[in-house]
This record gives structure tokens, C-alpha cells and sequence, in this order.
């Protein structure tokens, strides 16, 4: 059966790319993997869960989980059926302590993470800096709709560690010479494996176990 509504993610944006390239042979290789993604889609000019229903069509046997920062929302979500089948977080995906506790309710040890939330940059940098530890090695962590970051509207959100004026796709350039130098020039080796960046959007794998990682 078709899915009504349509993610956005494979109409606006070409998302099935990525997706197509990393999640599905991930998935075919560890049907029982872990997923979040964060961002239900409550503020869509459709309505909320057009990607939880995909995820649950191709991903039957994977454990899923979804965060969202609306909680009204998401038990209207709940009521209708739509979040049958998945584990529940609410919350601001920028604040550490909302954050802590989605660590401590699911015990991390994702698969698969996939940021589809906010798009401020300082709530993705915020996101990341928390949940890519606790990505099994070998996982992935895809970025969404990184184009607005330099849009007016998505640099008004700030925190503690992370000012107005930063840019999201500005770290992306940073690690991306971590990747390529390995701690040569400047640069840090850490667990990142690779990065894959397409149209609007990135994947950053984490090294598998059998790879030596040195941190600097």
C-alpha cells in the first residue's frame, strides 16, 4: 500500500540518495538495528509522521525510536495510531538535560541516528555533541536540511556552549579536514570513519570496532 502523506524527504529534498546508499544496506545487515530520529514533523504543511510510517514500512524488525520537541503533538500522534511500533522521547533537542534523559530512558547504543529536528545549529551541534557516543561503532548518524543554516531564521537559538553566530556546515569543513589529515595540521583524529555529503544534507559513520582509533 502507498504511504499518505509523503515524507518530504523524497519529494522537496532527494534524501533517498543518502538513504538509499547507507541505511538500507545497514539495515539488511542488521535487521534488528536501533534507529532514533528526531523530528516527528508537527510543524509540516502536511501532517505529523509521514517518515515514522516509512520507517516502519522498510524497517519492520529494527527497534525504532522517535523524539520530538511537541509534546502535545505527539499525543495527538499517539492517539491516532501513528507512533504504534515505536519508542517515544520529548523535548528540546538543544538542552543537555532533555538530552541526558533520552540517553538514560532509551540506554543509547544506537545504530542509527537521524536528525530531522529543529535545524537550528546550535540544537544540532548540541544533539551531536550528546548522542554520537553513544553510536555503536560501525553506525551511522545522518544530518538533515543543513542548507538553512546560514537562513536568518534558523540562527536565532543559542545555548550555553554554542553562540548565534555559529554554522552548522562550518564544523562539517573542520571535520572533514580531521577525516582527510588524522590529526596532521591542526586537525583531530576521533571515531568519525567516513562522511557523506549530498544535496542539503550529510552522513558521518563511526569506525568500526576492528579500527584503531587515537584521540588528541
Amino acid at each position: 500500500a502507498s504511504l499518505s502523506p509523503v515524507t518530504d524527504k523524497i519529494t522537496t529534498h532527494q534524501y533517498h540518495s543518502m538513504y538509499g546508499q547507507f541505511l538500507l544496506p545497514y539495515y539488511r545487515s542488521r535487521p534488528g538495528m536501533k534507529m532514533l530520529e528526531i523530528g516527528l514533523g508537527c510543524d509540516m504543511n502536511y501532517e505529523p509522521g509521514a517518515s515514522v510510517a516509512l520507517w516502519k514500512k522498510l524497517f519492520p524488525t529494527a527497534d525504532l525510536w522517535e523524539a520530538e520537541y511537541d509534546g502535545v503533538c505527539v499525543e495527538l500522534a499517539k492517539k491516532e495510531g501513528k507512533l504504534d511500533g515505536f519508542n517515544v522521547l520529548v523535548g528540546d533537542q538543544g538542552n543537555d538535560q532533555i538530552l541526558d534523559g533520552w540517553i538514560e530512558r532509551s540506554k543509547g547504543k544506537f545504530d542509527v541516528i537521524i536528525d530531522d529536528g529543529g535545524h537550528q545549529n546550535c540544537q544540532i551541534m548540541a544533539s551531536f555533541d550528546k548522542l554520537w557516543p553513544t553510536v555503536r561503532p560501525g553506525g551511522l548518524y545522518f544530518l538533515e536540511d543543513l542548507s538553512v543554516g546560514k537562513w536568518m531564521g534558523y540562527r536565532k537559538y543559542s545555548t550555553p556552549k554554542c553562540p548565534k553566530t555559529f554554522i552548522f556546515s562550518h564544523k562539517l569543513q573542520e571535520w572533514m579536514d580531521d577525516l582527510i589529515y588524522q590529526g596532521g595540521y591542526g586537525s583531530r583524529r576521533w571515531d568519525a570513519h567516513f562522511m557523506f555529503c549530498q544535496a542539503e544534507a550529510c552522513v558521518l559513520g563511526k569506525k568500526p570496532l576492528a579500527i584503531d582509533v587515537t584521540y588528541s
